[in-house]
């Protein structure tokens, strides 16, 4: 049986409003969301985890940033949330089932793809969210980016 990996979830929010959750390991950043509520409606800007994270059935990291991002939706009064959808390739297809497995439709609007959920709703966790200082995060982030960017050069 495999053991359960220390995640800690961590939540903060820059000047300009915009909310970061993210999931911390070892005192490095494995996976984030970042998402604005502006009125009674949420955009969802993107959700990452390190390849090597995603698909640790007994972490559910993706998800359980998901659940975080829906209980502020729910707790702010959110009747809907949308994002882009950007599909590349196999990754896709990975993406659109995380997607799905976790409630959300996508259709295309105009041009583009759009990722949205209708009235989210709240779920208990079984873990705490520790609230940061957006500098703190900011740090951790600047990290993971530069770490996402470096796989991406080798994978070239």
């Amino acid at each position: 049986m495999k053991k359960n990996l220390n995640i800690k979830y961590v939540q903060s929010q820059n000047e300009d409003k915009q909310k970061f959750i993210g999931a911390i390991l070892d005192e490095k950043l494995i996976g984030f969301l970042r998402y604005k509520i502006k009125r009674d409606q949420a955009w969802l800007y993107n959700v990452e985890v390190f390849r090597e994270f995603r698909h640790l059935k007994n972490e559910q990291i993706g998800s359980n940033l998901m659940r975080i991002f829906e209980n502020d939706c729910h707790s702010s009064s959110v009747w809907c949330i949308e994002g882009k959808y950007w599909p590349k390739g196999e990754e896709g297809a990975v993406v659109k089932r995380f997607y799905d497995r976790n409630g959300y439709k996508i259709e295309r609007e105009d041009y583009d793809l759009i990722v949205y959920k209708l009235s989210p709703s709240k779920t208990e966790l079984p873990f705490e969210i520790e609230t940061i200082e957006y500098d703190k995060f900011d740090v951790i982030f600047e990290e993971f980016i530069q770490k996402i960017d470096e796989c991406e050069l080798e994978n070239d």
